[in-house]
């Protein structure tokens, strides 16, 4: 490269710093007359000097003073008088229906899920089905139907009460009942103990042994609803022992009444052994049957082969 290029090089480069330097003032200038344009009391302020009337020196500070705090005046909240009125809501008390006379039931009450009178369980007092079993169901309705909502909660469990249950709901001092856990207390109190008492003798002297239930599992059932009565009401032991071989078939029945157990435990125990020396003097009884059954296929054969 000889100097005469070098020299051309050099120029470039300064007037291309020289033109950056130029263009960035430009922008600055014209940014600065943007902003003053759009705020022009500022100017007073910062360029005391250019103010149209300078005999004064106090009319400068006056008119410089008076510009920015204009500026920077905030202004307060005007208030309009008018003479008319805001109306005011005022909400209209709920009126509850009679058959929830006894819940505390809020102003806006949840929508119901559809078709949940199928599925609602229901409690009349008069079946076998106990306080704890209703409410077992109910708990499992809700978690079908993914109810979370109180007051669908205690309505539903309002309506799940039937005839003389649901008499005695009504009957409740009105707004008594705020919440399921107090319904259900109030509940339990008053139904768990005659009702569920008159279902366990009902259902201690309708037991019997199911088709494909074992010894043992029929055994505990009948220990469940012996025990469960109260010790004052409970039929004696030995109605007990009359009872409990009824619950089985015949054959079953007279081996247990011909040994003659002195305790419940014990004819128990009785059971499990009778069962299984019938089920072997059975399963003997059928080998035996198609033995000879065997044997005489074997002798007409032999009829048949002879006569021919």
């Amino acid at each position: 490269m000889n100097l005469k290029e070098l020299y051309e090089n050099i120029r470039l480069l300064t007037w291309i710093v020289i033109q950056d330097i130029m263009l960035f003032l430009i922008d600055k200038f014209f940014q600065c007359i943007l902003y003053f344009r759009k705020y022009f009391r500022l100017i007073f302020y910062y360029f005391p000097l250019k103010i149209g009337d300078i005999k004064s020196l106090y009319t400068f500070e006056q008119k410089s003073s008076n510009s920015y705090e204009d500026h920077f005046l905030i202004k307060k909240h005007q208030t309009i008088k008018t003479n008319h009125t805001i109306p005011i809501h005022t909400p209209v008390p709920y009126k509850v229906p009679d058959i929830y006379k006894p819940l505390i039931l809020p102003p806006t009450l949840h929508a119901f899920p559809d078709n949940y009178y199928r599925y609602l369980p229901r409690f009349d007092g008069e079946n076998c089905i106990t306080t704890q079993k209703h409410i077992q169901g109910f708990e499992n309705y809700l978690e079908l139907f993914e109810i979370d909502e109180d007051d669908v909660i205690i309505r539903h469990f309002s309506l799940s009460l039937q005839i003389r249950v649901k008499s005695w709901f009504k009957n409740l001092p009105i707004a008594s009942i705020s919440n399921f856990q107090q319904f259900v207390k109030i509940f339990l109190d008053r139904w768990i103990i005659k009702v569920n008492l008159l279902v366990t003798i009902k259902e201690y002297n309708q037991l019997k042994r199911q088709p494909n239930e074992t010894i043992q599992q029929f055994s505990d059932r009948f220990n469940q609803a012996y025990y469960s009565m109260p010790s004052n009401i409970r039929p004696p032991l030995d109605s007990a022992l009359l009872h409990y071989p009824r619950a089985f078939d015949l054959e079953i029945e007279f081996q247990l009444r011909e040994r003659n157990p002195s305790t419940l435990e014990q004819m128990q125990n009785i059971a499990v052994d009778v069962e299984a020396n019938l089920q072997i003097r059975r399963e003997k009884l059928k080998a035996e049957a198609e033995e000879n059954n065997t044997t005489e296929e074997k002798l007409d054969i032999l009829n048949i082969v002879n006569y021919f």
